[in-house]
């Protein structure tokens, strides 16, 4: 069981490691933009954070505020002090801002363990430049699902031909008729010389004429038996042993 799971989570890795190096392709290519939230990534042992980048635009305002005063004057000092505070209090925020992007960015396209670091801690958010869809935010938002609704899964590599892929529409091809296939020329025999066939026989199957036919051959006409005469009325059959008139005869008296 635990042979399975370290085998699942090792295909997993590598699936999510396809997965942010297609990001990283998209994000160098301007198909995918990120932005970046500085009060969630600012802090105190945050990846991104820099201090200098605070405390470098106080110096360099504070030093030059210091060198008008000590040229001009004091009034002119003053002024220059105002204009430092007024820059530093409403401008250096676009600054950390802009180096704090600049850092996130590098560092989340650095590796996929990096990603995941900067991803769980938030303040960074995916847009798809052209699509109607709403940003994927950290750390709640699945940015693997993300990636594959907008970008597809797998396009970094050699994508195999699917076995049931549509044919697309077209003027329908024919194959062109087969060609009659060229007779094979039959190797050449050895000369044998042919035999003359032998005179057929003449069976005469009729008799002659003056042959002497047996009187068994002879076909003899059967007799053709006449059908005894219907009877009529009145009619009355007499017998070879009839000697004296019938019984039922009655004879006149004489």
């Amino acid at each position: 069981m635990s042979r399975l799971l370290a085998e699942w989570r090792e295909r997993k890795g590598r699936e999510e490691e396809l997965l942010h190096e297609q990001l990283c392709v998209a994000i160098r290519g301007g198909q995918v933009q990120v932005y970046t939230d500085p009060r969630l990534l600012d802090f105190q042992g945050s990846p991104v954070h820099q201090h200098w980048d605070h405390l470098l635009p106080l110096t360099i305002e504070s030093t030059l505020a210091l060198v008008i005063l000590l040229a001009t004057g004091v009034a002119t000092g003053i002024v220059a002090m105002t204009l430092c505070v007024l820059a530093h209090l409403y401008g250096n925020k676009y600054y950390v801002a802009w180096r704090l992007k600049t850092r996130a960015l590098a560092y989340l396209m650095g590796n996929y363990q990096q990603f995941v670091t900067l991803w769980q801690l938030g303040g960074i958010a995916l847009v798809v430049k052209g699509v109607n869809e709403a940003p994927c935010l950290a750390p709640k938002g699945d940015w693997r699902k993300f990636i594959r609704r907008n970008l597809g899964e797998g396009e970094t590599q050699t994508q195999a031909p699917m076995a049931n892929a549509p044919v697309p529409a077209g003027p329908r091809m024919t194959a062109p008729p087969a060609q009659p296939a060229a007779p094979t020329p039959e190797p050449e025999a050895a000369f044998e010389p042919t035999p003359e066939p032998a005179p057929a026989m003449v069976v005469e199957t009729a008799p002659l004429a003056d042959a002497i036919q047996p009187a068994s051959a002879v076909a003899v006409e059967p007799d053709i038996a006449l059908a005894p005469p219907s009877p009529k009325p009145g009619d009355r059959w007499a017998s070879v042993t009839d000697e004296d008139p019938p019984r039922d005869e009655v004879v006149p008296r004489s």
